[in-house]
């Protein structure tokens, strides 16, 4: 959270100085407020708009555990651990507020069918930020072309990083929650066959 609020704050600044200091096209102080807090709040919305498309109209089933190309090997965490992913990974926002997931939502949190449903979450988290990346340059359509380099090119070079680095972090959490689905699904096969040899020696 800290991250994404610095990083949105500085975008804003660095927008307004530019603007400023390199007025080529002699805009008043109000309209490089103004252009530079639409863009800011137009780039969330957006981003909001495509995030709550991508988790609810999508079908589960594409971001099952299950499915292959969401698995995360070794390598690619490995890769974001050089990155020191562990020391910013918690300054980052998720979309979080576009899920309708809930641990209230599943009757025992600490089972193999929460895991599955947590790393279907994480799976749709990652779309989730992708889309946002892409769809973000719409934004661009809204400013004239001679403001380009002023404005909406900023805002959506911080916003595909921020997105970017939120989808490392699905990413890097994903084999962690399949580890730990694992262990829950061994742990309930041994206890459902304890209950079984008791209730065969009961019998």
């Amino acid at each position: 959270m800290i991250l994404y609020i610095a990083s949105i704050a500085g975008a804003n600044v660095f927008m307004i100085l530019l603007s400023i200091f390199h007025n080529v096209y002699n805009l008043q102080i109000w309209q490089i407020l103004v252009a530079s807090l639409c863009g800011t709040v137009g780039v969330i919305a957006i981003d909001g708009v495509f995030a709550t498309i991508v988790r609810h109209c999508l079908p589960n089933k594409w971001f099952d555990h299950t499915v292959k190309m969401h698995l995360v090997g070794k390598k690619e965490c490995s890769f974001y651990e050089l990155l020191g992913i562990k020391h910013w990974k918690d300054n980052v926002l998720e979309l979080g507020m576009f899920t309708s997931f809930s641990k209230k939502t599943i009757s025992q949190p600490d089972s193999k069918e929460y895991m599955e449903r947590f790393i279907m979450e994480c799976n749709y988290g990652i779309w989730v930020h992708i889309a946002c990346i892409l769809s973000g340059w719409l934004l661009c359509l809204f400013y004239p072309a001679k403001l380009f380099l002023y404005f909406p090119l900023t805002i959506c070079v911080v916003n595909s990083i921020l997105n970017r680095l939120t989808t490392m972090i699905y990413r890097y959490k994903v084999p962690r929650h399949h580890r730990m689905r694992n262990l829950l699904k061994r742990k309930e096969t041994r206890a459902a066959t304890i209950q079984e040899n008791l209730e065969e020696e009961s019998n």
